[in-house]
């Protein structure tokens, strides 16, 4: 990869980003509901949010970046597993909360691609060159595509499930002021389609 920093890695350190104030935002709650003794700011939420053209190693680009994707990853699994893990009620007020974090991005769109293309600057999905959303048919009221890799669910411990309900709620939350709303029709398969009238 060259030495110098370019739009794409500027995106995806935004990615990054959004990952970490859903974090931030999960442990607010989970704080305020008292689910821990410990101080869950100081153990989950990452405490260094500099620009990444004042923290980024210049001479290592792409294996930083994949770094910093990988604390994210792994912190925010590690936090749900400790704080909810087993416990029901706790995964639905998580839940809550991501849609409502979602909710709160205010996001726009005229078409279903444009959805897609929004919720794309936004999730974290790996590396650009993993090309883990593979679209597959589009027009203006509906995409479909293929998760082609699952690179979330090894930092979960076999929970992967929790991953997967906590994305679902943040994305309905991200399209709530929309027209549109993301289904899944098969493991792996997703849809952006028109909210039915």
């Amino acid at each position: 990869m060259s030495a110098f920093l370019g739009p794409i890695h500027f995106w995806l350190y935004n990615k990054i980003q959004f990952q970490e104030s859903l974090i931030d935002e999960l442990v607010r709650v989970a704080t305020a509901q008292d689910w821990s003794d410990e101080d869950l700011a100081d153990k989950y939420c990452s405490k260094d949010r500099r620009k990444l053209d004042e923290v980024i190693d210049e001479a290592n680009i792409h294996g930083w970046l994949q770094s910093r994707i990988h604390d994210a990853e792994g912190r925010y699994a590690a936090f749900v597993l400790a704080v909810a893990g087993n416990d029901d009620a706790r995964l639905e007020a998580l839940k809550k909360a991501a849609y409502d974090f979602g909710a709160s991005q205010h996001l726009s769109a005229a078409t279903a691609p444009e959805a897609f293309h929004r919720l794309d600057d936004l999730l974290l999905d790996g590396m650009p060159c993993d090309q883990v959303n593979r679209v597959r048919e589009s027009d203006d009221n509906r995409i479909a595509w293929d998760r082609t890799m699952d690179l979330h669910s090894d930092f979960w411990q076999g929970r992967g499930d929790l991953y997967y309900a906590l994305r679902q709620s943040l994305v309905e939350g991200i399209l709530a002021g929309t027209d549109y709303t993301m289904v899944s029709p098969a493991d792996g398969q997703y849809e952006i389609v028109k909210k039915a009238a």
